[in-house]
């Protein structure tokens, strides 16, 4: 039996998505296709469009057979804790053959190439970078010269765009775990990830979120989605959430914030009575060393209070149609790692699953949702009967 693994944040699921699916499916010829998700908040450190329960649900109308929750600890951070999660889960459910990703230009052996480097971190490459990181460059920044020297002009270049990067370092953890799992490569279809023009009947989910009009952007969506558009959380007060967190803390509680160094939390303090936006606080505070994604992960992760962390996988689901729940059945049979349906009946919790339920009531309280009923101790999977 084969079964597709996929890593996503669906914000929302769109045209694009379902062809990226459905060519993956074909390529792997897969009986089951799993997405590991991200929960309420996205990579980008923001509210996700529309809320957790409702995105894994539209995946399962869409397509996709079962969908897990890509714990807050991975999903609102670096692309390599962002794939570090995502494969960890998948491998770790040791049913899942295939991993279907998708890339902007290049080819599997070349962005492989990059991986293999990144994964062996040899000490030219520990030395190169540490040279760059010296020079004041941020991370990624520091990276992509050290790969430039090392692979050439070509591998860097193929190393910016937002979904090699990811591509890049999902190769990379499967190298790392000694994965069984076979990697597939799409390449993007459409516009790119920054592209605010649709291209056909494929538009970029950040167009879709900012760009268009209510009506406009139901074009680019398959039909389930279209049904539940228009009830997405209003999500304009979030600001003022990460202001009050900001405030609220001292500097040395700012200190400990996952994403935090180097004085970072002084100038964080000195900026947001002056900000009058998350547009101006993210300006304000991010440098050459602390890019504006960073900053934005840095203001979400205080919100939840993320500090350091062990990781640990585990497969929280959050919706199945009917071959998703029988690939269930058969996971738990192979699963290293746990399976969750219902918190309240598991007699241990791993310790990072208190983010994803604090995340899902500050989500709740932004967007107006009901904090009981909406609640992760009071929401169950969606299950299609049927599909």
């Amino acid at each position: 039996m084969n079964v597709l693994g996929i890593i996503a944040e669906y914000n929302p699921f769109h045209n694009g998505h379902l062809y990226h699916l459905e060519e993956c499916v074909k390529r792997a010829g897969a009986d089951a296709a799993v997405a590991v998700m991200s929960g309420n908040f996205t990579q980008r450190g923001e509210p996700a469009m529309m809320d957790k329960w409702t995105r894994s649900r539209l995946a399962v109308q869409c397509g996709v057979d079962l969908v897990l929750e890509l714990p807050f600890a991975f999903a609102v951070n670096s692309a390599e804790h962002f794939a570090k999660g995502g494969v960890g889960i998948l491998s770790g459910l040791g049913c899942v053959t295939h991993l279907g990703f998708g890339g902007e230009q290049g080819t599997l052996e070349e962005l492989d190439a990059i991986a293999e480097l990144l994964a062996k971190a040899p000490s030219e490459y520990q030395q190169t970078l540490k040279e760059f990181l010296g020079n004041g460059d941020s991370y990624p920044k520091a990276r992509e010269k050290t790969v430039e020297r090392m692979l050439g002009k070509r591998a860097a270049e193929l190393s910016l765009s937002p979904n090699n990067i990811l591509a890049i370092e999902y190769l990379k953890q499967l190298k790392t775990l000694d994965s069984s799992i076979i990697p597939i490569m799409v390449n993007r279809k459409g516009p790119g990830y920054f592209d605010q023009r649709p291209v056909g009947k494929i538009a970029s989910a950040m167009a879709i979120r900012r760009q268009m009009d209510k009506q406009r952007r139901m074009d680019y969506v398959p039909p389930p989605v279209k049904a539940a558009l228009p009830k997405a959380g209003d999500t304009s007060g979030y600001f003022q959430l990460v202001r009050s967190a900001v405030l609220r803390c001292r500097e040395a509680e700012l200190a400990k914030i996952f994403s935090v160094g180097e004085g970072l939390e002084h100038k964080l303090k000195k900026q947001i009575r002056t900000s009058g936006s998350l547009e101006e606080l993210v300006e304000a505070v991010s440098s050459k060393r602390y890019p504006k994604a960073r900053i934005r992960r840095i203001l979400c992760q205080l919100l939840m209070g993320l500090t350091a962390f062990e990781p640990v996988f585990y497969a929280r689901v959050l919706a199945a149609g009917e071959k998703g729940t029988r690939l269930l059945r058969e996971a738990k049979k192979k699963s290293g790692i746990p399976i969750i349906t219902n918190i309240n009946k598991e007699a241990h919790l791993p310790d990072l699953l208190s983010y994803d339920t604090l995340s899902g009531d500050i989500y709740n309280l932004l967007t107006g949702h009901d904090l009981y009923e909406q609640c992760d101790q009071v929401k169950r999977p969606y299950i299609e009967v049927g599909k």
